[in-house]
């Protein structure tokens, strides 16, 4: 099996250093090439072809979320991790819809990591316990904000298949992983997935789980 080829873009080059040093001991994982902002982030993507770019959010010139944005519309087969100082919640799903595969703080451990750039890397969504929280916390306060029937007329739209498929969404598993769960086909799942699009007025997965998550649908 080849290694996970990474990139990685901060404009500390101490911190790219230090994380570099941190996944040295991981075999499946090797740090191909580096950058100081979103535009050597884009140029580090084009040049290396990584299967994961862990980008910082802050930099100079062009920032993390903007580099994302232009990388998912011309490499869509490189998934982006962000790793970043800021606890922010608009920060994390901003980055959501620019298409980050995954959102890390800064003070997080080189097991977990390591562990983030290979659930990335196969095609799974990655939060850290920190950033998950902050997303719950800030769903549950825009639940909390809406009127109850908002929430039980989102819900009765959905048949009971849709609201366990959804489930399963949310906890960022893709079609071929719930269809092996439900022994149904890809395609079963995916039009599952594009009648509660249609149901709930959505227009992509991350707005599904923000609806799903602030009605409480789950």
């Amino acid at each position: 099996m080849e290694a996970i080829k990474v990139i990685l873009i901060d404009d500390h080059r101490m911190i790219r250093n230090g994380i570099k040093a941190s996944l040295e001991d991981y075999e499946d994982i090797v740090v191909v090439g580096e950058g100081a902002d979103g535009f050597e982030a884009i140029q580090c993507v084009r040049e290396y072809k990584p299967d994961v770019a862990v980008i910082d959010i802050t930099m100079p010139q062009k920032n993390g979320i903007e580099a994302v944005q232009e990388i998912m519309n011309e490499f869509p087969d490189t998934k982006c991790l962000m790793l970043s100082m800021h606890d922010n919640q608009d920060y994390i799903l901003d980055s959501l819809e620019a298409g980050a595969m995954g959102y890390l703080l800064k003070d997080t451990d080189s097991e977990e990591f390591a562990q983030a750039i290979k659930i990335v890397a196969s095609g799974k969504k990655y939060f850290s316990t920190d950033v998950s929280r902050i997303m719950a916390e800030g769903y549950l306060q825009k639940f909390k904000a809406k009127p109850a029937s908002d929430k039980s007329k989102k819900e009765s739209q959905l048949s009971k298949r849709e609201k366990e498929i959804l489930t399963f969404i949310v906890n960022g598993l893709n079609s071929k992983d719930i269809a092996d769960k439900l022994s149904l086909s890809v395609r079963t799942i995916e039009v599952h997935r594009f009648n509660m699009m249609k149901k709930l007025n959505v227009k992509n997965v991350i707005e599904l789980v923000r609806v799903a998550m602030s009605n409480n649908l789950v």
